[in-house]
């Protein structure tokens, strides 16, 4: 039996219990694969003629309480799993990728409860489509899985593979072998590039530079073979600068194209859904995820402000990384660029140690902790440690072992890093 058929299998509770109503509430994370898992449960839902209302957040604290009916059922999705507190109050489904914690009432679709790796094998998109394609026909959702999996930087492996198969051979995934930076305008698509991090990232300057010493101009699309081979050859070897090896598996390989969805390319599909939700503007995102051409223009507007910001965001900030010793912090201005600015820092530019971005937002330090694959090898693990240094400060928070978030009260900053860096240098000495 398959990953996904396993993750399936347990869904089949969660299935009859939605079966069972005339109308949902759906709320869900306000990044690419909140959104992307909105999206499918929706259109799940809607094929069935079940009436829904959707919401979308930053975060599940007990303010959601306000905003929702206790006398309705309600489908949690990519959230819930660590808040038991909160989601027990509700007659809910929790489809989420996320460590569970605490005593759960409600029915739960995880894929921990299998002994799959949430942070890597399978996202919230991949657990809501394993729901979905048992709930109908709604294979063609399948797109829209893979790219909530490519927007929490997954692997193609476990229940994302077999998704993926899924997705090929019915003809709702296409694939092929190219650079991963999406489509359009060289010197736009170049310049507005954060995953992968160049050094011209953010200056059309110097783009343009880079693009006229190699003499290549046009759509990224329409380059010829050789044309590709030495773009490719000269963003590697920027890369490789000063970023691990395994940072050009962002840059180049397979592509997946999406055959049912308004935009083809996964990777502008994604950073456009993400941009929208980031952007306060996650009815546009989710809007994207259900065909609605109207929204087209103003969505794909979002992609670039919001690169721009995280853009302006992230030169600002890499002239003020500190130092802990067995982390490095950021404290920044912007809102809503911490886990992008975190990402970017942790992959391009400093990979050695933990990176957390520290913003403020509404009365409270809003938390991004990323680390790389070989800090996990080496016994990191920010879900335990970010968990623990919120709790400590009388704050929240948790995650994966390589990417986590949290939100402290203000002015208990320097006691959430200091923490941190004693649990994490406990966990990378072995002593944890």
């Amino acid at each position: 039996m398959s990953k996904l058929a396993e993750l399936s299998g347990i869904a089949k509770p969660a299935a009859e219990k939605i079966k069972e109503h005339k109308f949902i509430r759906v709320v869900s994370h306000h990044d690419a694969d909140g959104i992307t898992a909105c999206g499918i449960i929706c259109q799940a839902l809607q094929r069935l003629n079940i009436n829904f209302q959707a919401t979308i957040i930053s975060n599940l604290d007990h303010s959601i309480i306000d905003k929702l009916d206790p006398s309705e059922p309600v489908i949690f999705c990519d959230m819930g799993s660590g808040h038991p507190d909160i989601v027990n109050m509700f007659d809910a489904v929790i489809l989420d990728h996320h460590v569970p914690h605490g005593e759960h009432k409600n029915i739960q679709v995880n894929p921990h409860m299998l002994g799959l790796d949430g942070a890597i094998e399978v996202s919230a998109s991949g657990v809501t489509y394993s729901l979905a394609r048992i709930l109908g026909d709604n294979v063609d959702l399948a797109g829209l899985a893979i790219s909530g999996a490519i927007g929490d930087k997954q692997k193609m492996i476990g229940p994302n593979k077999d998704i993926l198969d899924e997705a090929i051979k019915s003809g709702v995934i296409s694939v092929e072998k190219g650079l991963k930076l999406g489509r359009g305008d060289l010197d736009k698509v170049l310049e507005y590039s954060i995953d992968p991090y160049f050094d011209f990232s953010g200056s059309h300057k110097d783009t343009v530079k880079f693009l006229s010493e190699l003499q290549l101009s046009g759509k990224i699309e329409t380059l010829n073979g050789e044309d590709l081979k030495r773009l490719s050859s000269a963003l590697s070897q920027m890369l490789l600068k000063r970023s691990p090896p395994d940072s050009l598996e962002a840059l180049f390989g397979d592509v997946y194209l999406l055959n049912k969805e308004l935009i083809k390319d996964i990777y502008d599909f994604t950073n456009t859904v993400n941009s929208c939700g980031k952007m306060d503007e996650p009815a546009l995102g989710l809007s994207i995820c259900l065909r609605d051409e109207s929204a087209m223009a103003q969505a794909e507007s979002k992609r670039f402000d919001y690169s721009r910001q995280i853009l302006d965001a992230l030169s600002d900030a890499i002239g003020r990384i500190k130092d802990m010793g067995s982390l490095r912090y950021i404290d920044i201005e912007s809102s809503d660029v911490t886990g992008a600015i975190a990402s970017t820092v942790i992959r391009y530019v400093m990979t050695d140690k933990p990176v957390i971005v520290l913003n403020r937002e509404n009365g409270k330090i809003k938390i991004s902790a990323r680390g790389t694959a070989e800090l996990i090898r080496n016994g990191l693990d920010l879900s335990v440690a970010v968990r623990e240094g919120a709790k400590a400060v009388g704050g929240n928070g948790g995650g994966h072992n390589i990417a986590s978030g949290a939100s402290i009260p203000a002015g208990q900053e320097l006691e959430f890093l200091n923490a941190v860096n004693r649990i994490v240098r406990g966990q990378l000495s072995g002593k944890v």
